[in-house]
């Protein structure tokens, strides 16, 4: 049997954008939160700030398209009652950040601000824009400024909500295993399905939902393969007739699938089966050279693959499912 399980994890290195490897948009954020506080209009209320995304949940990946971006939200002291255009306060926000280096853009769900080198988008930070109702809800400011008023709405979104349920789902070594098999996921998405067509967020709500630890049974040791192929299984046998439907567990509660088209969900099924039957020949092998090449073909080309003679040894058979989830 084999594992992989250290190639997993090198694997996971060199596609994870985390703290370490997101320099630039830190700096990047940094540099727009300080211009909204120096900037913005004295007729915007009072407002704080906060990470969410992928960023928040420690789940990012660095972009085929080598455009990686960051989430911000910017919730403001104020009713949506106070502004019935919520295109009003993400005015605000795009005056104070409109600079000749960058170009700031107001798109339906948020503020973004990209950057480029040589015509090309090098990254871009989005920024949410929220108010609170009368019941503490948070509410996202929805619209852009070719929408008729009919369309510039104020939705219920509890991004906060949201990256504490899943940044609490698990803990320890859990919690890094979950962090691996989304991110690895992801990867596999942008690989065979394409970034755009398969939602990020659906993947983590999906792993959220689904995802249980995998180890070794004598040693302990964690087994991304056996996690990733167990959720894959738990989509493909939540598959509600012709669609997989994965709600948020927090307002909105929408189906964040629901905007793919049949002919996009019935690819994303037929790609996850072929992952789940190539996780299955992966680890029927008994060399991990051969399992790598396996897996090289669904992960990409940063999926490492050992040399032959380094990967004779033999994975021990045992895996258990640990309950040590928070």
């Amino acid at each position: 049997m084999a594992y992989a399980q250290t190639q997993f994890e090198k694997f996971h290195t060199e596609i994870l954008l985390g703290f370490d490897e997101s320099t630039t948009l830190r700096e990047r954020r940094d540099a727009l939160l300080n211009d909204i506080k120096n900037c913005i209009s004295s007729d915007a209320p009072a407002y704080k700030h906060f990470m969410q995304g992928s960023y928040a949940l420690s789940t990012g990946v660095t972009p085929l398209n080598g455009n990686p971006d960051m989430d911000i939200g910017l919730s403001f002291d104020c009713s949506p009652d106070d502004y019935e255009d919520p295109l009003t306060l993400k005015k605000f926000v795009r005056d104070a950040l409109t600079r000749n280096n960058r170009t700031v853009t107001i798109r339906r769900p948020c503020v973004t601000v990209t950057y480029f080198k040589d015509g090309e988008a090098t990254h871009h930070i989005d920024l949410a824009v929220y108010s609170s109702n009368s019941d503490g809800q948070t509410q996202l400011a929805r619209g852009r400024e070719s929408d008729p008023k009919a369309e510039r709405v104020w939705d219920a979104s509890e991004a906060e909500e949201l990256t504490e349920l899943i940044v609490d789902r698990f803990e320890g070594d859990d919690r890094n295993q979950f962090r691996r098999v989304v991110r690895a996921l992801k990867r596999w998405r942008d690989e065979k399905i394409g970034h755009k067509n398969v939602p990020s967020i659906g993947i983590t709500v999906s792993a959220y939902q689904w995802f249980s630890p995998s180890y070794d049974s004598v040693e302990g040791k964690p087994r991304d393969l056996i996690a990733i192929r167990n959720l894959a299984n738990q989509m493909l046998a939540n598959w509600n007739s012709s669609r997989l439907e994965v709600k948020l567990p927090v307002a909105s509660y929408a189906d964040l699938f629901e905007r793919m088209t049949q002919i996009q969900m019935d690819d994303f099924k037929s790609k996850l089966e072929t992952l789940r039957d190539a996780l299955n020949e992966a680890e029927a092998q008994p060399d991990t050279h051969e399992a790598c090449k396996i897996l090289k073909k669904q992960f990409g080309n940063d999926f490492p693959v050992p040399e032959k003679a380094d990967s004779t040894k033999k994975t021990s058979a045992g895996v258990s499912i640990s309950g040590r989830s928070a």
